[in-house]
């Protein structure tokens, strides 16, 4: 068994370096950019585990990221007193607290990300201060893309805000910026033939120049693009906070857009027909081999090459190919899952290069790095009833060897199942008599990531109490197998006050050495949880409309206002809302 020191070993930096040099993504031995999207909450990778393991974790960046980022709050940590840092505030006081007020809010329309779907953030530079101009959040919109309405919008100047903590980038009132709130940097109506929203979650490139992202509709192929962003396109001069006015792109580039164009492709994928479209499956990039899987609405798995062209040596030439269907994956680059209905997002395993996806109907489905099913698949979680899907992608931990997967009934109860990576070894974990709702992704606490000891290691999801009346957040413990402890689990909380409402994916953050937890109901409320043990409370809450999409954290930083949340609220004016991490204001 090997484990990760804090400040990370040589190796791993030096096997990330010759990834990104590889790529043509290197811009310079200092700098290091972090890209955060729904993929980091699906792809899991433990400092701890076989040394076989490790070392092919560095083949993924994801890895990388996951555990430069630890090591950084390691450091803040140690050196950093806590009279310096705003998460240093007493949480004890902050446990009544409720909001009366919000870093920024802005409207993206008449429909912002969908539920249990997320935002993604570039940082520009995890080894420097959190930078105003060049650190960008990227939102979808899942509304009819126009001159008016926009389907995918950027902002910048992100640490902006006076709640709290004084933002570092806050800049002086004028009439086109109030100067307390981010600015749009870009804003797109990326319009198909289809003229769709984007339903799903966009995935970045490696040095933020890119997204690749999924335009959809009910009955249509869906298309899929990849955005080369200009900054300044779709900005409005007198209102920098204004993310609907968009520039509209309606012609696509035959070839790989160049970085900074403003230019996009358009490949469509999948089938037209009653039932078709992409509802669920986010595009899951594999950096190493410039491959995306992606899914749609009647089973269709599909392999995509040359998604951000930096493999293929025709990259180089005059004419860099744009995205194509990858004809060697499956049969002519599709693989017909069995249910015939709607896939979640895919999640490749970096140690077996498995690829696992899951489907409406309740089942788990695996596939080896050819597109042929593995001999165990696949696995029942749920029973395919109303709230009986997966609807979230499961979550792979490839150094460990495990596979998770939720589903809001087996027919009787919520429940958790764990496999083995060969989809083996089936444990299930009881959350509560069902209670009608679907049930979301969860979140590991940082002793499962930080350390070898399995006592400690908890998955934290939504659940029900014995009545299926009540919402509960559970803590599934594990063995000294590292398997899930299967039963209900030991740790449980009401959620006081809510009854029974849908929860939201939840999003885990260790931050100047506190783990906190966050999740949002559709009943319209925001809850904060500090997980160092197991919580008995929230330590804030925050009305948000609707609830909320899926989150993504940043920065674990000292500077005014760089340690946040984002989201988008499911109702109301549809806004994307930046709240700070230690009180959700």
């Amino acid at each position: 068994m090997c484990q990760l020191s804090k400040l990370l070993p040589a190796f791993c930096l030096f096997g990330f370096s010759l990834l990104l040099l590889a790529q043509g993504e290197w811009t310079s031995p200092n700098r290091i950019g972090l890209v955060q999207d729904w993929s980091t909450h699906h792809a899991v990778f433990p400092r701890n585990g076989p040394l076989s393991a490790m070392l092919a974790a560095q083949h993924d960046p994801r890895a990388f990221y996951s555990w430069r980022v630890a090591a950084l709050d390691a450091v803040r940590t140690t050196s950093t007193s806590a009279a310096q840092t705003e998460t240093a505030v007493d949480e004890r006081h902050r446990a009544n607290l409720r909001m009366s007020n919000r870093d920024w809010s802005i409207s993206l329309g008449s429909a912002g990300t969908a539920g249990a779907m997320y935002p993604a953030k570039f940082t520009f530079d995890i080894n420097a201060t959190p930078s105003c101009a060049n650190d960008f959040v990227v939102f979808p919109a899942n509304q009819s893309p126009n001159a008016t309405h926009e389907n995918l919008v950027a902002f910048s100047n992100l640490y902006s805000g006076n709640v709290n903590s004084f933002g570092i980038c806050n800049r002086t009132t004028s009439a086109s910026d109030n100067g307390l709130a981010a600015t749009v940097k870009w804003s797109y109506a990326v319009s198909s033939s289809i003229a769709a929203g984007v339903s799903t979650s966009p995935a970045l490139s490696l040095n933020g120049t890119k997204v690749a992202f999924v335009e959809s509709k009910s009955g249509s192929q869906p298309h899929f693009h990849v955005l080369a962003w200009k900054n300044g396109d779709g900005v409005n001069a007198s209102n920098k906070q204004d993310a609907q006015s968009p520039k509209v792109l309606s012609t696509f580039t035959a070839s790989a857009p160049v970085a900074g164009s403003g230019t996009a492709t358009d490949l469509a994928f999948g089938v037209s027909g009653a039932g078709s479209g992409d509802t669920l499956s986010s595009p899951f990039v594999d950096y190493g081999t410039d491959k995306a899987y992606i899914g749609d609405d009647k089973g269709h798995l599909v392999r995509l090459k040359d998604v951000f062209c930096t493999i293929n040596v025709a990259c180089t030439g005059a004419a860099p190919p744009a995205p194509s269907i990858d004809t060697i994956w499956g049969t002519a680059g599709t693989v017909t899952v069995a249910c015939g209905s709607k896939l979640t997002g895919p999640v490749v395993d970096f140690f077996t290069g498995n690829v696992f996806v899951g489907c409406s109907d309740g089942k788990l489905y695996g596939f080896n790095s050819s597109g042929t099913s593995l001999a165990n698949s696949p696995v029942t979680v749920g029973n395919g009833a109303a709230t009986g899907g997966i609807v979230d992608p499961p979550i792979v931990d490839g150094a460990n060897g495990f596979v998770y997967a939720v589903s809001g009934t087996d027919g009787a109860n919520a429940i958790l199942v764990q496999t083995k990576t060969n989809l083996t070894s089936r444990l299930v974990a009881t959350l509560g008599k069902a209670g009608g709702q679907n049930l979301h992704a969860g979140a590991f606490n940082d002793a499962y990531f930080s350390g070898a000891n399995s006592a400690a290691w908890l998955l934290y999801v939504c659940g029900y109490n014995g009545g299926g009346t009540q919402s509960f957040l559970f803590g599934v413990g594990f063995a000294a197998s590292r398997s899930i402890i299967a039963g209900t689990p030991a740790n449980s909380l009401n959620f006081a006050g809510v009854g029974v409402a849908e929860c939201s994916p939840f999003t885990e953050i260790l931050n100047s050495g506190t783990d906190r937890l966050f999740l949002s109901f559709l009943s319209g409320t925001l809850d904060g949880f500090n997980i160092n043990a197991f919580p008995t409370g929230t330590f804030a809450t925050a009305p948000e409309t609707g609830g909320t999409s899926g989150m993504i954290v940043d920065n674990v930083g000292s500077q005014g206002q760089a340690s946040s949340i984002y989201f988008t609220t499911l109702g109301g004016s549809h806004s994307a809302v930046k709240l700070t991490q230690s009180a959700l204001q």
